[in-house]
């Protein structure tokens, strides 16, 4: 599976790139609908730089809607789910050197759900990917270089920064966030000072 993505809404408009699901960790190719005219849609595109954006034929797409949203604060060291305007809940967070930048219009989403093999492991039971990084598998199970909100083996570092890893929440959150609240792919993700 392919999508192509041009650089205005038109047919004849220059192809930006091809992105292919096979290059994934999900498996699929996740984006973040910034808004659509016509039968084009303009999306945040799931890696590269994170502002980029390109637009695709409405007819190549599937579109979901959800109310969720998060937010992470990397000075107060908590996470926030939104759902719609509500807040869900807060949870503290271990912030690590691999934690995305706070940016005002920077749009991060989650573009992967990775089951890891050891729950003990740097990333605990499961870890989101985010957009803006080239993730993969092997990166995952290693602890090193992947941009996810992520478990944690190690719940000592929670409210603070942590030595590995990017935004680590308590296992326990993190499976909620999974298995309860079942937290869909595509899940704008705000990172705030």
């Amino acid at each position: 599976q392919t999508l192509v993505v041009r650089e205005a809404a038109q047919e004849g408009a220059d192809e930006l790139l091809t992105l292919s699901a096979a290059d994934e960790v999900s498996g699929k190719i996740i984006c973040l609908v910034s808004q659509q005219i016509g039968s084009w849609v303009e999306v945040h595109l799931p890696s590269g730089d994170v502002d980029r954006t390109g637009w695709v034929a409405r007819d190549d797409v599937t579109l979901s809607r959800h109310r969720f949203r998060i937010e992470v604060s990397v000075s107060d060291h908590t996470l926030t789910l939104f759902t719609g305007d509500r807040e869900s809940f807060t949870a503290p967070v271990g912030v690590g050197p691999d934690a995305p930048e706070p940016g005002g219009d920077r749009q991060l989403f989650i573009k992967d759900l990775v089951k890891t093999p050891d729950p003990d492991s740097p990333y605990g039971a499961y870890a989101y990917g985010l957009s803006g990084s080239e993730n993969d598998l092997d990166a995952f199970t290693t602890g090193n270089g992947v941009v996810a909100v992520h478990g944690t083996g190690d719940p000592s570092g929670l409210g603070g920064d942590v030595r590995y890893g990017s935004i680590a929440v308590g296992s326990d959150i993190v499976t909620r966030l999974v298995d309860t609240i079942g937290l869909p792919l595509g899940t704008p993700v705000d990172v705030v000072e």
